[in-house]
């Protein structure tokens, strides 16, 4: 996150959100080998991972690269403190965790071959201010990416009414404090005026049944610790009460345990090269 952002990340500095941040990676996996891919990610690149968290999906960009570089920066000093310590205990060499502002940079002008960010411009002020700072410590012909979600692409089979009246609650009082969880619409938009060339969007859908009842927990598990961890806020806000709340979760048991469920979410990977 960028420090002008920190105080709308309200999970920032919070254990909690560590867990919940190594469990999004998790059920995020395939979804990151397709981004990697369409990335080309090497042996031997030097990468960024810009607004890294515990540093989940800089470890699966080292294996990739190694013996390259993958460094990876974060303002939240509890995020960094974590994923020095499960890099250290994953045996991972080349890699190195800092504290650092997405909006300034303490890397020189064309030191990356890729620079990342993922869920990230969503929190921040001024995303493309975000990504010309990402194009400057890039080098030339190099690729910036960045990926991010849009919450117009949720899709659920059965309905769960009340829970996803509070999903959109919480975006709408997200919104409010700068946090836009549409963003992957805008993709486009703000690299072109970031100055960046050959752009491309990639619109990745990522969806589990049944067959894969681990992934559909997983899956379902992101936004429901979402609003675990705000439900108090919001409840503050008046835009919830503990027994809507309750019925919501008995609604995410309902479906969990329903033999055709199907959820869905939509991300977009946005690349492009540095002229």
């Amino acid at each position: 996150m960028n420090s002008g952002s920190q105080d709308k990340y309200v999970h920032a500095g919070k254990l909690g959100e560590v867990v919940r941040l190594e469990a999004q990676a998790k059920a995020f996996g395939r979804l990151l080998e397709k981004e990697f891919e369409i990335i080309g990610l090497k042996t031997g690149m030097k990468v960024l991972d810009a607004g890294c968290g515990t540093g989940a999906v800089a470890r699966k960009m080292a294996a990739k690269v190694s013996p390259g570089e993958v460094y990876g920066i974060d303002i939240d000093s509890l995020f960094i403190s974590e994923a020095k310590k499960l890099a250290t205990n994953e045996g991972m060499k080349n890699i190195e965790f800092e504290l650092g502002d997405v909006d300034d940079l303490k890397h020189h002008d064309g030191t990356f071959d890729v620079s990342y960010c993922r869920l990230v411009l969503m929190h921040v002020k001024n995303p493309v201010k975000t990504v010309t700072e990402l194009k400057r410590v890039t080098k030339k012909g190099g690729i910036v990416a960045v990926s991010d979600n849009d919450d117009g692409g949720v899709i659920l089979y059965p309905e769960m009414p009340k829970m996803i009246d509070i999903w959109a609650k919480y975006g709408r009082s997200a919104k409010k404090r700068g946090v836009d969880r549409y963003i992957g619409r805008q993709l486009f938009s703000i690299f072109s005026q970031a100055g960046l060339s050959s752009i491309t969007i990639y619109p990745l859908p990522i969806h589990a049944t049944q067959q894969t009842p681990e992934m559909l927990k997983m899956l379902v598990s992101v936004p429901v610790q979402i609003v675990e961890q705000c439900k108090e806020n919001m409840m503050k806000e008046g835009l919830v009460t503990i027994e809507y709340y309750e019925e919501a979760m008995k609604e995410v048991q309902a479906f969990l345990s329903h033999p055709g469920a199907f959820a869905m979410g939509l991300f977009f990977l946005a690349v492009g090269k540095v002229p």
